[in-house]
């Protein structure tokens, strides 16, 4: 094999190698964008109380187990304009306080992508002091985003207030 030849496989190769990697997609995720926060208020639209303590003879109005589940459309607190929805479901870990545990909710930012949190909210007692909810996962503008979402003690949302910190 010759010089002329062997310049001609490596130059095919290469050219080949190059055409071949770049018809494959970056696997790389996108970071999410800077610090920011956002403030939105929650609306419910469809939920049901599901009543399981009442399997094992609890008759108070909320027994350990019950879980609450549904979606809400979620709008900007400045301008109340919708900008997403949240969906999850919530177990009621101790009945005298209505102390829930919602593990997974999911915000949903239409055209942004979503953001995972855990959340344990006192619901029906608003005199509780606000939680910081970790952010546990995001899609789209927020893949890789890191936070936490609030719920401030003044609120005076019909549901949920939530002020999402983003710091990543």
């Amino acid at each position: 094999m010759g010089r002329r030849t062997v310049s001609l496989i490596v130059f095919a190769s290469t050219v080949l190698i190059g055409a071949c990697s770049a018809a494959v997609p970056s696997q790389s995720p996108t970071a999410a964008s800077a610090s920011q926060t956002i403030h939105v208020l929650e609306n419910p639209v469809d939920w049901a109380e599901v009543k399981v303590g009442s399997l094992t003879g609890c008759k108070n109005s909320r027994c350990l187990g019950d879980y609450l589940v549904g979606h809400s459309s979620i709008v900007d607190a400045a301008t109340n304009k919708e900008v997403g929805t949240l969906v999850t479901e919530c177990f009621v870990v101790d009945a005298g306080t209505g102390h829930y545990h919602c593990p997974s909710s999911i915000i949903e930012f239409t055209g942004r992508g979503q953001l995972v949190f855990t959340e344990d909210p006192y619901i029906g007692d608003n005199t509780r002091p606000s939680k910081d909810w970790a952010v546990i996962g995001g899609t789209g503008e927020f893949l890789g985003a890191t936070g936490f979402i609030a719920s401030p003690a003044n609120s005076t949302a019909n549901a949920g207030d939530f002020v999402i910190t983003l710091s990543k």
